[in-house]
């Protein structure tokens, strides 16, 4: 009798099992099975730059948004922000990391980790767009240390936008523009970033970290008399207050993809392979284009009236060797010594420790 009873009492518990593992909700978007079925979501999301809407970064940010609204077939609709619309780079890195808004195209902020300066501004590291493409694009060391550091900060990158070669633009040109040793009697702006600070005093600079979003004003009202970063693109943006570009060649700027890490598990995994695929694929498009970005914005200014300057072979070295031998022995141990050495591995240089 009790053998008898345990076996029914078997059966019971094997059918009730069967029929809950039944009844057991599948993944958003999913049939049980696990493969893509009628994904029931529509999501409205925004993305910021805080770079100006005529760029070629913001134009491109929109073509993106549209390639994603198409190919998830509207279930994932970006809307896109430019002009600082949303607030300046820094504040909007902290919205990201906040659920604030889903997407952001902009510098990275090292403020919240200082390993981050490792994908963003490491001064006279490289300068050829081969070396940026293989140190950022998907699987790269930069790619793979970078979202190693922003999981922790409840976002990722997916891809970037390289921006164009780094430099100045100034009100006039300074005293031994390219000379790391001749102080240049001028205040410009400068990225609120420790690496930015160090690199641009030693180049020469009284230097103020200032909003980008007041930074025309600033230079407009004399309080500084020119700005850093963003390549000859944002110097397009300053044209009317500013007549001298420096091509200093401290870096090439990429401004990051990235999107909180709640919007992205939101996500079915067939949405997931849509963005980042379509993000990468901007990327790549960018890098076919950025060198001669580049030169366009170079002649834009130069038509307008502007004054380009670029180092020689030889000036640019005895800037990287300044910058190296008195700024880099600050920023590794904030960055990382390991993360650095990496990066130099891979880019097939003399490590720094």
């Amino acid at each position: 009798m009790f053998k008898r009873t345990a076996i029914l009492l078997g059966i019971l518990l094997l059918a009730l099992v069967t029929v809950f593992s039944s009844c057991t909700p599948a993944a958003p978007g999913t049939d049980s099975s696990g493969a893509a079925g009628d994904l029931d979501y529509e999501y409205d999301w925004r993305m910021t730059t805080a770079i100006g809407s005529e760029t070629d970064l913001a134009k491109a940010c929109v073509v993106l948004a549209d390639k994603i609204g198409e190919r998830t077939e509207g279930r994932v609709n970006v809307t896109v922000y430019a002009d600082a619309a949303l607030g300046a780079w820094d504040l909007t890195n902290e919205m990201i990391q906040r659920g604030d808004i889903e997407m952001m195209c902009e510098a990275l902020d090292d403020s919240w980790d200082p390993r981050i300066a490792i994908g963003y501004y490491m001064p006279f590291l490289y300068i050829d767009y081969a070396s940026q493409a293989k140190l950022c694009g998907p699987g790269g060391v930069v790619y793979n240390l970078l979202n190693e550091v922003t999981g922790g900060l409840n976002y990722r990158v997916l891809a970037y936008f390289s921006s164009g070669v780094g430099g100045v633009s100034l009100n006039e040109v300074p005293e031994g523009p390219f000379d790391p040793d001749v102080a240049k009697g001028m205040k410009t702006r400068v990225m609120a970033l420790t690496a930015c600070r160090l690199t641009y005093e030693r180049l020469g600079y009284m230097v103020a970290a200032i909003p980008f979003g007041e930074v025309y004003t600033a230079i407009q009202t004399g309080i500084v008399q020119g700005q850093q970063g963003g390549g000859t693109m944002q110097a397009w943006m300053f044209r009317d207050v500013n007549s001298v570009w420096l091509h200093y060649k401290d870096y090439i700027e990429p401004n990051w993809w990235s999107i909180n890490e709640e919007a992205w598990q939101s996500l079915h995994p067939t949405d997931q392979g849509i963005i980042l695929d379509t993000c990468q694929e901007q990327q790549q498009i960018q890098l076919d284009y950025v060198a001669e970005m580049d030169e366009k914005y170079m002649g834009q200014l130069k038509d307008y009236g502007w004054t380009i300057l670029k180092p020689t072979d030889a000036e640019w070295e005895n800037m990287a060797a300044a910058v190296r031998a008195d700024v880099w022995p600050e920023l590794v141990p904030l960055i990382s010594p390991e993360f650095v050495d990496a990066v130099c591995d891979d880019l097939g240089i003399d490590r720094v420790t």
